[in-house]
């Protein structure tokens, strides 16, 4: 019995206790492999309000977790060596709770998506508060500026357009949801895309929309797509210089994700790896995984 109850979530084991003590708060159980029960002279009452607090308590958490609310269903979401897991269509979406380049150096096979403004200039390359800036620190010390070079040898051949970017500065501009891919950068075996995210123009300040992180997560469909990738790390993106709140940075790739593995396709990524900054395992991540978890039901039962 004891194994049974190993298994079990804290809720079920809750309802469990709660219906246990309200029983016998009022019944006598004589013989309990008999079933022998009699009621009780004098009923517990404070067992039985305590049994009922529990067992409404269980009951309460358990309708907010797993039933469906609205008009959308509830995805199943697991939590598994430390992430979340939830499948949508043929694809499956994880969530981490770490920094990007220690997720992505696990599965040297899959594509690591840099978050950057739509000029990909060397401000997102040399801040090591930002997604882009930290990998590129971590993976390429004291290369910033070669992985720069590289980035700018693609962006030669594409087509631009000149755009104030700050009162009297004006810069080549890609715009939003455009990708410099970089196959095997430097000394490292593993892809990486480049994706602008975010826009800066005079009068705006720097800036992300929801709408720009559905550009972005289609051009990471697309290019993994054109070069058969299969896996692909994410950051929630948008919410640093962005201004995105992280929470809903998080809900729209989610959904961005779901919207594009929905659509009909000649290729589907299998697995979505989306990281939540989490500086270390003895601290919070950004985004607690409780409401990781509630998003993540959410977002992904919205196309179940």
């Amino acid at each position: 019995m004891f194994k049974l109850f190993e298994k079990q979530s804290y809720l079920v084991i809750l309802l469990v206790i709660g219906c246990l003590l309200t029983i016998l708060s009022i019944f006598d159980v004589k013989d309990f492999t008999n079933l022998q029960v009699e009621p009780r002279t004098t009923i517990v009452w404070l067992g039985v309000l305590i049994g009922i607090v529990l067992t409404g308590f269980a009951l309460f958490f358990y309708g907010q977790d797993r039933l469906t609310l609205g008009w959308f269903k509830s995805a199943s979401v697991q939590m598994k060596d430390g992430q979340l897991q939830a499948n949508c269509k043929n694809s499956q979406i994880n969530i981490s709770f770490a920094q990007l380049q220690e997720v992505a150096s696990r599965m040297p096979e899959s594509l690591v998506v840099l978050p950057a403004n739509e000029y990909f200039d060397e401000e997102c390359m040399h801040d090591a508060n930002s997604s882009l800036g930290a990998y590129v620190q971590s993976i390429f010390p004291n290369q910033a500026n070669e992985v720069q070079q590289l980035v700018k040898e693609k962006l030669a051949t594409v087509e631009s357009f000149e755009i104030e970017k700050e009162p009297g500065i004006t810069q080549a501009n890609y715009g939003v949801g455009f990708g410099v891919l970089l196959k095997e950068p430097l000394h490292s075996k593993q892809p990486v895309l480049f994706l602008s995210v975010t826009t800066k123009r005079a009068g705006e300040g720097l800036r992300a929309e929801m709408s720009h992180i559905f550009d972005a997560v289609k051009t990471i469909q697309e290019v993994a797509a054109d070069n058969r990738v299969e896996t692909v790390c994410i950051p929630v993106m948008g919410t640093g210089h962005g201004g995105l709140s992280k929470e809903v940075g998080l809900f729209s790739l989610i959904l961005a994700i779901c919207d594009g593995i929905s659509k009909p396709s000649g290729h589907h990524l299998k697995q979505y790896n989306i990281v939540i900054y989490r500086a270390n395992s003895k601290e919070k991540p950004s985004i607690s995984i409780g409401l990781s978890k509630r998003i993540l039901k959410t977002a992904v039962g919205l196309f179940s």
